[in-house]
């Protein structure tokens, strides 16, 4: 792999740019039903415009079914993960990926002026991998 391309690219190159974003007052109920009609397992979530969390499909399941909690009633501020780790589009990817790697999460909100403008993920960095990988064998 061309080490040199891999080292230079940056989050916003490879991030996804149209990111759903979930609102804290959201019932685990309306984050099951984005699961399925996106087919994405992580949202950001915010509150007023403004970044607080990231939910993901692993917390619905540990944080409100597994307990019997009513999935109509619980709202998205009570079984997210508050504060999440961010990234800036100019991030280099090894530099996020080393952050998903240490923290062992699959996704970061990418956020620049304290907006989320995209969402890097662990797919976007294995993806990329393979695309230089396959270019540099000369295919």
């Amino acid at each position: 792999m061309s080490e040199d391309r891999f080292l230079s690219a940056k989050v916003g190159d490879l991030m996804t740019t149209k990111v759903v974003n979930v609102d804290a007052s959201m019932t685990a109920n309306d984050v099951a039903r984005l699961i399925v009609e996106h087919k994405i397992e992580g949202f950001p979530v915010t509150e007023k415009g403004k970044l607080i969390g990231i939910v993901t499909g692993w917390d619905l399941l540990t944080k409100v079914v597994s307990k019997g909690l009513n999935s109509n009633k619980v709202k998205v501020k009570e079984f997210m993960t508050p504060s999440p780790i961010t990234c800036s589009p100019d991030d280099s990817v090894l530099e996020a990926a080393k952050i998903m790697a240490k923290y062992g999460i699959k996704r970061i909100p990418v956020v620049k002026n304290d907006e989320v403008v995209g969402i890097f993920t662990s797919y976007d960095v294995t993806v990329y991998r393979r695309l230089i990988d396959y270019t540099d064998f000369g295919h």
